[in-house]
């Protein structure tokens, strides 16, 4: 797991330790070692929260990572999302209603949130409504993964 996507967790309270486990083993894959971190990656069920922690935070020190910012943490997390989307890794319809709710809560990016909430209407009205415009699934899930490359483009246009 990135570091910007487990702060984003941490930010939004929905961490939990096998997430700080699953963040030091991506570390130790990309090189990364420090005692803290090789501690950290070796924790077993049952997990401590406190315990975690306090590992995490020792490593984050030892290796010198700076804590992203909410908006770092914010983009990186709807990336993930969007990749997610364009892969099929999970319910499309689902990734893209977390889109929405993301940008809804946290963008002052007004283009992202109306279009990302125009598809959250289609969502609602597949699922719930009258479906007037006769989407099929597949029309529904074409439409996300269009607007989904479309968004993840940009933002690493953007990035660079």
């Amino acid at each position: 797991m990135e570091t910007a996507i487990l702060y984003y967790k941490i930010y939004n309270n929905q961490v939990v330790a096998a997430d700080y486990i699953q963040w030091a083993l991506h570390q130790l894959e990309q090189d990364q070692s420090s005692t803290s971190l090789n501690v950290l990656a070796s924790l077993q069920e049952p997990l401590n929260i406190f315990e975690v922690e306090d590992y995490f935070h020792k490593a984050i020190k030892e290796l010198n990572i700076e804590k992203p910012t909410i908006y770092t943490a914010v983009q990186q997390y709807m990336n993930l999302l969007l990749e997610k989307i364009i892969q099929k890794e999970a319910s499309i319809i689902d990734l893209a209603y977390d889109i929405y709710k993301i940008t809804w809560e946290k963008s002052d990016d007004e283009k992202l949130e109306a279009a990302w909430y125009e598809i959250s209407e289609q969502i609602n009205d597949y699922r719930h409504g009258d479906n007037i415009n006769n989407l099929t699934e597949e029309e529904l899930n074409n439409l996300i993964t269009k607007e989904a490359n479309h968004w993840l483009e940009k933002s690493k246009g953007t990035s660079q």
